[in-house]
């Protein structure tokens, strides 16, 4: 697999308060049997609108709401606060809402996306050398 090219990862969305150890996620992964693939669903109300969001206080040096990326057992792990995800969550409800129309409002443009930082340093704190940014682009092909 090249640098760039699409990784098929399941997801598993954490609250950072559970200090959940990604490392034991094989074992764990084990005794849930083969799953299956599902949608959940948020209420509307959940996310602040985009505008509501204060992206510049994310550079504040005591601001701790940022996201952080793990990876187990062919498992992306996205771990942070119900504000990291709310805020976060808002750029990410935009991809839903807006891409399926991008390509028509915008004839000859490229992919729609959005990009989730780990925090605002220069290089990201991760683990394992997990990459600082998740970038999810929209695909026609999407489903469920």
């Amino acid at each position: 697999m090249g640098e760039g090219e699409p990784v098929a990862l399941d997801l598993v969305l954490v609250h950072h308060s559970l200090q959940f150890p990604t490392a034991s996620w094989k074992q764990v992964r084990s005794r849930l049997g083969a799953g299956r693939p599902h949608t959940a669903a948020t209420p509307d109300d959940d996310f602040p609108d985009a505008g509501a969001v204060d992206h510049g206080r994310r550079y504040h040096p005591t601001y701790r709401d940022h996201l952080g990326f793990d990876i187990a057992a062919h498992t992306l792990f996205v771990v942070g606060s119900s504000t990291a995800f709310r805020e976060h969550g808002t750029a990410l409800r935009g991809l839903v809402d807006e891409a399926p129309s991008h390509r028509h409002r915008h004839p000859g443009a490229g992919h729609f996306c959005v990009e989730f930082s780990s925090g605002p340093w220069s290089r990201p704190r991760t683990r394992r050398h997990v990459p600082g940014v998740l970038h999810i682009q929209y695909s026609e092909d999407w489903r469920a």
